[in-house]
């Protein structure tokens, strides 16, 4: 079972490119908090699956500086039997870590796309995103990119 916060889906969702996550893990699950703040105005895709929280104390537990989306996706991972947490935040990716969740980002979700041939490129994506005013910072860029085995710059071939 893979969780979702909400930051992954609303930038794939703007690429036009959300249906990476069905190709990749077939079924993503989402707590409520999440399909409010992504899918208010829109119909949830089929393959994403909406659970209600089961301990609903759970995520006013967590840290206070974490949305509720945030709060509601890492206390579903932990009452599920989830394999993994994709979220972006820096806050919560570091609860996520004391409390021992795999996690990934966005980031992490592009390099298994390219890996498993479902995109061409991670810059072209990547650079989409910072237009879409989506915060990277130049090391994770560039990380992303040697990763992926892409070049971070093209260079201006002299002929």
């Amino acid at each position: 079972m893979i969780i979702s916060n909400s930051s992954c889906l609303i930038i794939l969702d703007k690429l036009d490119r959300l249906t990476v996550l069905k190709e990749l893990y077939g079924t993503v699950t989402i707590p409520k908090a999440v399909q409010e703040e992504v899918f208010s105005e829109k119909e949830t895709p089929n393959w994403i699956k909406v659970v209600e929280i089961r301990q609903p104390a759970a995520p006013r537990l967590l840290e206070k500086n974490l949305g509720a989306g945030e709060r509601e996706a890492i206390a579903l991972f932990l009452e599920s039997t989830a394999d993994l947490l994709i979220l972006d935040d820096l806050a919560a990716r570091q609860v996520a870590r004391k409390l021992g969740i795999p996690f990934t980002g966005v980031v992490g979700v592009l390099l298994a796309a390219k890996r498993e041939g479902l995109i061409d490129t991670v810059k072209d994506t990547l650079d989409e995103m910072i237009r879409q005013d989506f915060r990277l910072s130049k090391t994770v860029y560039e990380s992303a990119l040697n990763l992926a085995g892409e070049p971070a710059e093209h260079k201006i071939m002299e002929g």
